[in-house]
């Protein structure tokens, strides 16, 4: 059975600077998704991350998104639009994730421990995520 899409113009659209947390629970995985606030501020005036909509799927579901999102990732390595291996850099984001360490803070900030303290690596300096909306 194939379903048609309505026209382009009646599909309602949801803008997200990212995801804030991802988790997992009675078999469905749970997406929470953030965009900056225009109104909610940080000690130096920058915009915090508001959950503005979450994306439930099952765990088959979320397996094929993730195969999906992968392809995506390849396309735009292909187009130049990301640079090459921008995908093996990537650290996996930590299982310890809180509210007050939203998923997107968690690929650089995440304290991940070493084997040993030999193999610790320097930190990588935090960046904010930046959002069209706010500049």
């Amino acid at each position: 059975m194939t379903i048609d899409p309505p026209p382009d113009d009646r599909i309602p659209e949801l803008y997200a600077d990212g995801v804030f947390d991802i988790g997992f629970g009675n078999g469905m995985v749970r997406i929470d998704l953030f965009s900056l606030s225009a109104l909610r501020k940080d000690g130096n005036g920058q915009p915090l991350p508001a959950i503005r909509q979450r994306v439930v799927m099952s765990l088959p579901g979320f397996l094929a998104s993730l195969s999906a999102l992968e392809g995506m990732r390849q396309r735009l390595e292909a187009a130049g639009v990301l640079p090459p291996n921008s995908g093996a850099a990537s650290a996996p984001a930590p299982s310890h994730a809180s509210p007050a360490a939203p998923a997107f803070q968690g690929q650089l900030q995440a304290a991940v421990q070493p084997a040993s303290p030999a193999s610790a690596a320097p930190a990588i300096p935090p960046t904010r995520p930046r959002s069209p909306n706010f500049g």
